[in-house]
């Protein structure tokens, strides 16, 4: 049957091509290149211009979290795609229930032509019938293909040989990829992880040691040497050790020259998330490498690990204070960590979670303040704006009107001029990423860089969808202020009825609390904190009745007044 000649005017014409590591199987006609190939031309008989190419190279059909589709997903979502067109349905995907939601639901309420070209659909032919069929039948190759792989997978580890990437501190020998041999480097490292232990140092320690050498986390020295490993990428600070890391080379037996098959197990072939396996399930095979750490002082330090025990909440330090998750600092504004003091177990304080005494943040001050100091403070400033409403019911109402509509339409510029920044934005990562594989095709750019390079656009992506749709959720929401405006005014009547604060009407009332670094010596010591309430932000109250700053002892001797004019500092 001869296509129809459908020009499309508006929108791209997303061309969607895939190919696993299993379609090798196939021969040479699943090829990226033969799928864009095919796609071009059957894209010009059927009229449809504006075309551009989605690519997952490398990529399983059985689940959908691939980085071409989720762009083409994202670009559907934003109105620019008006066809989508693939070789056949398994390109698009091998789950049945999946890939019928997409080609029967998803594309239709979103406007979007379906063709899969080799299997004779078009959705503007109407709906086909041997699609469940087809589907039914790719994902049943996809589940032979998993079987197979189990199998072969389950004998090489089995066979001791190593199933997983090699360890910080070993790497892949040049000569047999299934090899382990040290890596100098890091091995260095891992012993004086490994030495520091053995004198006591506990993993935090351990870790702020590595931090102030400005020694390379293992995902940026894996990055530095150009080797493509999975985790997390997104570390501002490629010298910030977690103690998490530490630990988990403090516990890597592979350290000793064993190699450990079978850690980890996926459920199914459609999830490919890896769980934990018990250690009674491994394969442990001794002595295969070199070791980089004696087994005696592995064994030493496994011993002092399982005495140092995670310590429970100490029910003498109390509940926690109603204001957790609403102190940031006012500096970084990070969120402001609750504490209880060690000697006075009646003094409850925050400080900030950025903090480079405490935590080896960025943010050079603590912040400390008392929790008892912040629920007296709040409380006096929702009294005034009480006595406020008391006093001049639509003189307090007006001045939320003109405050929530003069932050509303500031904030409205904001989300728009954001909005259409991140729309720009997520289009040149697309074209970049399309460049990026052109350029990996005729090896202008190598496997490594590739790898590296499309997980920083794939990240970015992600990070900017998530943006975009929280940007247009936030304007869509703009309309509600009147109502807002009245729940807000009836919380500040709830509390006049009320002798203590509650966590439910604070959050009622408050968005966020804003505390400053103390500021002057002595009896002029201060401490800003601006209160924002929630629909309508921080409120300037009217001169009268006087301002007043509200003190509190922070500790004997010492007594800070707090100020919540945002003028004064």
């Amino acid at each position: 049957m001869q296509p129809k000649k459908k020009i499309e005017s508006m929108g791209i014409t997303a061309l969607y091509c895939r190919l696993s590591r299993d379609d090798g199987v196939d021969g040479d006609s699943n090829s990226v290149t033969n799928q864009k190939k095919l796609l071009s031309q059957k894209a010009k008989e059927y009229g449809l211009t504006n075309t551009r190419y989605y690519v997952d190279d490398g990529y399983t059909g059985t689940n959908f979290n691939r980085p071409g589709f989720q762009q083409l997903i994202s670009d559907i979502e934003m109105g620019y795609v008006s066809a989508v067109m693939v070789k056949d349905l398994s390109r698009l995907g091998r789950d049945y229930v999946s890939v019928g939601n997409y080609t029967d639901s998803y594309f239709p309420d979103h406007g979007v032509r379906f063709i899969a070209v080799n299997d004779g659909i078009d959705s503007d032919e109407g709906e086909s019938e041997i699609a469940p069929f087809k589907n039914i039948l790719n994902e049943m190759y996809a589940r032979d293909i998993s079987k197979k792989l189990r199998s072969s997978h389950r004998l090489r580890g089995n066979a001791g040989e190593p199933l997983s990437q090699p360890p910080y501190g070993y790497m892949k020998s040049p000569e047999n990829k299934k090899k382990w041999i040290i890596d100098p480097e890091a091995a260095a490292i891992v012993k004086d992880v490994f030495k520091m232990a053995l004198e006591g140092k506990g993993a935090e320690t351990i870790a702020r040691i590595l931090q102030e050498r400005k020694v390379l986390v293992p995902m940026a020295y894996w990055q530095s040497k150009g080797l493509p490993r999975g985790g997390k990428k997104t570390q501002p600070n490629p010298y910030r050790w977690c103690k998490t890391t530490v630990q988990k080379i403090l516990t890597q037996q592979e350290y000793c020259g064993d190699v450990i098959n079978f850690k980890t197990y996926s459920k199914s072939f459609k999830n490919k998330a890896r769980l934990e396996n018990a250690p009674e399930n491994w394969a442990v095979f001794k002595d295969v490498h070199e070791p980089i750490i004696q087994r005696s002082d592995f064994e030493t330090v496994q011993k002092r690990i399982a005495k140092t025990k995670r310590r429970a909440p100490k029910p003498e330090n109390g509940a926690k204070s109603i204001f957790c998750d609403l102190l940031f600092c006012g500096d970084c504004h990070k969120k402001l960590r609750y504490h209880t003091n060690t000697i006075n177990k009646d003094i409850h304080y925050f400080v900030c979670a950025n903090n480079a005494v405490d935590y080896r943040g960025s943010c050079p001050r603590r912040h400390y303040i008392r929790a008892d100091a912040v629920e007296q403070v709040v409380t006096l400033e929702l009294r005034r704006m009480a006595e406020m409403l008391r006093r001049d019911e639509s003189a307090f109402a007006d001045l939320l009107a003109q405050k929530s509509s003069k932050e509303l339409l500031k904030e409205q510029k904001r989300c728009e001029a954001e909005l259409q920044k991140a729309i720009a934005r997520n289009e040149t990562v697309a074209n970049l990423y399309e460049k990026l594989y052109e350029d990996n095709a005729t090896g202008k750019v190598s496997d490594e860089w590739f790898m590296q390079l499309s997980h920083k656009y794939e990240t970015e992506r992600l990070e900017l969808k998530s943006k975009i749709t929280a940007l247009r959720r936030k304007l869509s929401e703009s309309g509600q202020q009147k109502q807002e405006r009245e729940g807000f005014i009836e919380a500040v009547r709830q509390f006049m009825r009320m002798e203590h604060l509650t966590a439910p009407l604070l959050r009622e009332l408050i968005d966020h609390i804003d505390v400053f670094e103390t500021e002057g010596k002595g009896k002029s010591r201060t401490q800003r904190i601006l209160i924002y309430y929630r629909f309508v932000g921080y409120i300037e109250m009217p001169a009268a009745p006087p301002r007043e700053s509200y003190t509190a002892d922070t500790r004997k001797g010492v007594a800070v007044s707090y100020l919540t004019d945002r003028q004064t500092a």
